[in-house]
């Protein structure tokens, strides 16, 4: 009787996770080229999913990792004292999923921005040596490169067309897409457009900048490397240990799940390995 109610409530959360999934990733993410003309100032979130939706997949979220992790306790054994606890932290993980997914998704939307921003500089400057004004040029390049760049560049161009400055629809590109090469090239522009400088010999000058940063970050990339490994190898290896002797020796492991003070152990085992993956972060996060 005992497993066929295990069975029975494993069954109900199961659908219930089919039918939130269904719902809510139908229709979920959001094209940056579907927002790319109603940009106004909003978090890059925006580029992918609204807030309001947002909130309610992390609810959602929240309720379905409370109630696996409800049956896995009640699978488990474990106390009933114990339940409410290990549920509210479950839920709380869960929670912030989707927040982390989405901003993974801003994270490697911007290095794609930034990886294309000395072919546009090179290719504005190439523009600009044969004769063509700065905003022709920056059609000309948005059109050819394509891609986040190209929907970045397209904003700023739509901004310019409507009546706004240049130099003003640079700086909005740079505060939605933040970045010191980025900012060098619009003050670069700024100056250019107030004094009336040749913008195409400061131009050069960005361009070996950049150059110059770029090989600096690849040579900071790979000599922290070990260290962001080694954060991921500490972090997990406390997981690693308790399968590999859980499986070896089930009844000596279990007190670590089961009892009260397995329960304290794990959850300072948590917070600390989690203090020592920051601590490893930051310290191997260099910025330039």
């Amino acid at each position: 009787m005992k497993w066929l109610v295990l069975l029975m409530i494993f069954g109900s959360v199961s659908g219930i996770c089919f039918i939130l999934c269904r719902t809510l990733f139908s229709d979920l993410e959001h094209s940056a080229a579907g927002r790319s003309g109603s940009w106004d100032g909003r978090s890059q979130l925006e580029y992918f999913i609204s807030g309001p939706k947002l909130r309610k997949i992390q609810i959602c979220f929240a309720a379905v990792g409370a109630l696996i992790m409800l049956c896995l306790l009640l699978v488990g054994g474990v106390t009933l004292w114990a339940v409410p606890v290990v549920m509210l932290l479950a839920g709380a993980a869960a929670f912030f999923l989707p927040l982390l997914y989405y901003r993974n998704k801003v994270r490697k939307r911007l290095e794609a921005f930034r990886s294309k921003l000395l072919d546009v500089v090179m290719g504005l400057n190439n523009g600009m040596r044969s004769g063509v004004a700065l905003p022709q040029a920056l059609e000309v390049v948005g059109r050819d490169i394509g891609g986040v760049m190209q929907e970045e560049i397209s904003m700023t161009l739509y901004e310019y067309r409507l009546g706004v400055d240049l130099s003003e629809a640079l700086e909005r590109l740079e505060k939605r897409m933040p970045d010191d090469n980025l900012r060098l090239f619009v003050t670069a522009v700024g100056i250019s457009q107030q004094t009336g400088g040749s913008l195409s010999d400061i131009l050069e000058k960005i361009i070996e900048t950049i150059r110059q940063r770029s090989i600096m970050e690849d040579k900071i990339r790979t000599l922290t490397a070990q260290g962001r490994f080694e954060s991921i190898v500490m972090a997990c290896a406390p997981l690693m240990a308790f399968v590999i002797l859980y499986l070896l020796d089930r009844r000596l492991m279990e007190p670590l799940v089961t009892t009260p003070p397995g329960w304290a152990a794990i959850g300072a085992v948590v917070l600390l390995e989690s203090i020592g993956y920051i601590f490893i972060r930051k310290i191997v996060s260099v910025e330039i």
